[in-house]
């Protein structure tokens, strides 16, 4: 049974389609810029000109110096800074108003053995210290709120009438009352010591009485 197709006409096709395969892989070898040069170019080409973020933020610092925008930006910047030094955050504490007094245990109980570097014990876990038999306090803690004239004044006479009073301010500027009295006045940094003592109202003072401290709080007017 013949073929009916010619064979020199396969042949001629077989050796066309390989022809195709070849020059297809040939020009999947060819690179992109080439491509471009045998498609031609449609439309103009321009170069990438992005301005850097560098040039950008120095251009909107000159702009805003010229305009005057950075020099007030600068000062509100120094101002809210200094009103921070000049007002940490404190504790907001009611004013006493009647007279009141407690005493507070200052017995520290070590759950685990305190130990030296060389894993000799000093306090064995479980023991109960109390500060106060090992050293006396013999500081008056007073805090009050430097807002609060009344207190500041009543406060103020304290310090001026007894050397051992340490005055410890839970809101306020210690900056400027510092200045005022000529002396250093401390700062309840977010109420801790305040949290620490279970300090509810201000003016408190705190003094040891035998082996304990003893808390009073006391309104302005009859501060001693």
């Amino acid at each position: 049974m013949r073929s009916s197709k010619n064979p020199c006409a396969l042949m001629r096709h077989k050796l066309a389609m390989r022809l195709v395969v070849v020059t297809v892989a040939a020009m999947s070898l060819v690179p992109l810029a080439s491509q471009g040069e045998m498609l031609g170019t449609i439309g103009p080409v321009y170069e990438v000109a992005e301005q850097s973020a560098l040039d950008m933020i120095t251009q909107t610092l000159a702009s805003k110096q010229r305009s005057g925008e950075l020099d007030r930006l600068q000062k509100e910047a120094v101002q809210r800074s200094m009103h921070s030094v000049r007002n940490p955050v404190g504790a907001e504490l009611m004013t006493v108003t009647q007279r009141s007094a407690r005493l507070l245990d200052p017995t520290v109980t070590y759950a685990q053995a305190v130990t030296t570097d060389e894993g000799r014990i000093v306090v064995p876990a479980g023991a109960r210290i109390n500060p106060l038999d090992l050293m006396a306090f013999t500081k008056t803690l007073v805090f009050f709120d430097g807002r609060d004239a009344a207190q500041v004044k009543a406060v103020h006479a304290m310090v001026l009438r007894d050397a051992r009073v340490k005055p410890i301010l839970v809101a306020g500027s210690w900056l400027d009352i510092g200045k005022a009295w000529k002396r250093q006045v401390f700062f309840d940094q977010r109420g801790t010591l305040s949290q620490r003592f279970a300090i509810s109202a201000v003016p408190s003072v705190i003094r040891q009485q035998g082996r304990a401290l003893l808390l009073e709080e006391i309104p302005p007017r009859e501060l001693r």
